[in-house]
């Protein structure tokens, strides 16, 4: 091996290094951004690692899509079970239908006692 093919071989080298590197500081970062997304669902302390190793890898941390979709379902979960209907639909033998409709009616009784009063 001549000393120009030893020097491009090691170039070679270097740069497969470096694409192995960047992924797995990508990969890091992924697996950090949702370790953080859980820390601040359930209000643990952060972590510093996780925070560096997301700033390592710059604004490129994309999640797979696999991930990023729980990420999303959970978040839509966690709305609905802070709602008054969801906090309503963990309580046992409630009927959210017939809620709605006392409600409603509820609502169009007040209005009509509010369209026949002298004051108004």
């Amino acid at each position: 091996m001549t000393q120009e093919e030893f020097e491009q071989y090691q170039q070679q080298l270097e740069e497969e290094k470096r694409e192995r590197e960047a992924h797995f500081a990508q990969k890091k970062a992924e697996r950090a951004t949702v370790r953080t997304h859980f820390r601040e669902k359930y209000r643990l302390p952060k972590n510093e690692v996780d925070e560096t190793q997301i700033q390592q890898a710059g604004d490129d941390v994309v999640l797979p899509t696999e991930l990023a979709k729980m990420i999303a379902e959970d978040n839509q979960e966690e709305t609905h079970k802070q709602s008054v209907l969801g906090q309503l639909s963990n309580i046992q033998n409630v009927d959210i239908d017939q809620l709605k409709d006392k409600a409603q009616a509820t609502l169009e009784d007040l209005k009509k006692q509010t369209e026949n009063c002298s004051l108004m």
